[in-house]
């Protein structure tokens, strides 16, 4: 069975597909203090947190399609199978390990993300021309063990993150020539759109998308190739948390200069005293290809109580971003 198509596992589960998920979790090196019995049991939850929480993902204990999927990419290492460019596109951790090598050589394969896409292809087809390996852009056995070989220096500032800070650099420093999606739920849409009315007073050209599946928000940003990504996401409880995309070797300087912005200005909009500001791997940060940040804050009535201070801030953040991106 695709992981796609796995249940939603939680704490008092018990069947063979809790069997496989402990089984996935031992795997991975989340080993429970328990046989994989098929009871998700108190264990099992605080296995599947450990595990969210060094994915980058958002941290519930509860197995669902995100979980299952970041299961399934942790399973494979770099030499474990043919590399290659395919649709839909190869992901795991040995994409991962080939773009973080690739980086650190000073190919430039793109954000680390996991994902097989055009530019790592690129890339391999690069590294093998300059290796006098066969140049057909697949990472098979040669190349695999060619980049292990190399020992490469592994950094967060891979050739990707400094071309990608170059290129925020050179674009225009004001709000005027930007285009911002901005991606909200029902509960959160009155705070979209007086955000949205600033920007547009502003002269900032910017697109609202309400109650959007996941895939669709990204599909759509990655469509219009806005500048900024901001999605605005209601918590049932007390809390802000900002995030911008950043794993193992690669962190996004227009996602983390934003999201360091919002940080530092949404306390005082909100009355709280801080702001959880988190470089995360959730796939709407992974899969979009600009400047992205989420923002969750809760609890709604705080939200309303506080709605135009809080669009107000958000557009001086963005602001703010324009003229210094990165």
């Amino acid at each position: 069975m695709a992981d796609e198509q796995l249940p939603m596992l939680k704490r008092g589960d018990e069947n063979d597909d809790v069997v496989g998920l402990q089984q996935k979790l031992a795997a991975a090196g989340f080993a429970l203090a328990l046989a994989a019995n098929g009871q998700f049991d108190a264990s099992t939850a605080a296995a599947v947190a450990d595990f969210q929480a060094s994915r980058g993902l958002s941290v519930d204990g509860i197995c669902g399609p995100h979980t299952w999927a970041a299961l399934h990419e942790a399973a494979w290492l770099l030499g474990d199978r043919n590399l290659y460019l395919n649709q839909p596109m190869l992901r795991g951790d040995d994409v991962a390990e080939l773009q973080l090598r690739l980086g650190a050589l000073g190919f430039d394969a793109g954000k680390v993300d996991g994902i097989f896409g055009p530019d790592t292809a690129g890339a391999t087809k690069e590294f093998q021309l300059n290796t006098g390996l066969v140049a057909d852009a697949v990472c098979g056995p040669a190349t695999a063990a060619a980049l292990k070989r190399m020992a490469a220096r592994v950094t967060p500032a891979t050739v990707a993150a400094v071309r990608e800070r170059a290129k925020l650099q050179r674009t225009p420093r004001r709000l005027t020539e930007r285009h911002i999606i901005i991606a909200s739920t029902t509960t959160m849409a009155a705070v979209a759109g007086e955000l949205s009315t600033g920007l547009r007073r502003s002269g900032a050209a910017v697109t609202e998308i309400c109650d959007m599946s996941e895939t669709d928000r990204i599909d759509e940003a990655n469509r219009l190739a806005v500048d900024a990504y901001l999605g605005l996401i209601p918590s049932e409880i007390e809390e802000c948390r900002v995030a911008y995309f950043a794993t193992e070797g690669f962190v996004s300087p227009g996602g983390q200069r934003l999201a360091s912005i919002l940080g530092q200005r949404l306390p005082a909009a909100l009355g709280t005293d801080n702001v959880d500001v988190k470089g995360m791997r959730l796939p709407v940060l992974r899969h979009t290809r600009m400047t992205a940040v989420q923002c969750l804050i809760g609890p709604t009535g705080l939200v309303q109580a506080r709605l135009s201070p809080l669009a107000r801030t958000i557009e001086g953040c963005l602001a703010l971003w324009a003229t210094q991106p990165a």
